[in-house]
């Protein structure tokens, strides 16, 4: 039978041979860095979760001012009007007409496309 099962074991020998209390203080120093790291661990995984909420935007939603708010432009329907002229006349020249009409939609708290003459609608400026 084989007295070293690893090329480590040969070298992590206790020289005092029959020493029984140098085999648990040795336990207890394993016991204490595995401690130590799974420590360290929590620290680590902690300042990941501050960091991501950080960069995440999760801060600012507390720390929110009323300055963060979208401006609103109110506009009268006119006769014959329809939401996409609206939205093709109002939206920022980057942003998709469909997309502005969503969130035209959702300002006015609209359930369809469908509006009429001296509708009073709030379109947020951007």
């Amino acid at each position: 039978m084989l007295k070293y099962s690893t090329y480590q074991s040969i070298y992590n020998h206790e020289i005092s041979g029959g020493d029984r209390n140098g085999g648990k203080l040795k336990e207890q120093l394993h016991a204490f860095q595995a401690m130590f790291t799974r420590r360290q661990m929590v620290k680590l995984l902690l300042i990941v979760i501050i960091m991501t909420a950080g960069c995440t935007g999760m801060v600012r939603v507390f720390a929110g001012s009323p300055q963060d708010e979208v401006q609103m432009e109110q506009i009268v329907v006119s006769q014959g009007d329809t939401l996409w002229q609206i939205a093709r006349d109002h939206k920022p020249k980057d942003m998709d007409t469909r997309a502005y009409i969503q969130i035209i939609k959702k300002t006015n708290h609209l359930k369809s496309s469908g509006i009429q003459a001296g509708d009073v609608l709030s379109l947020p400026i951007y």
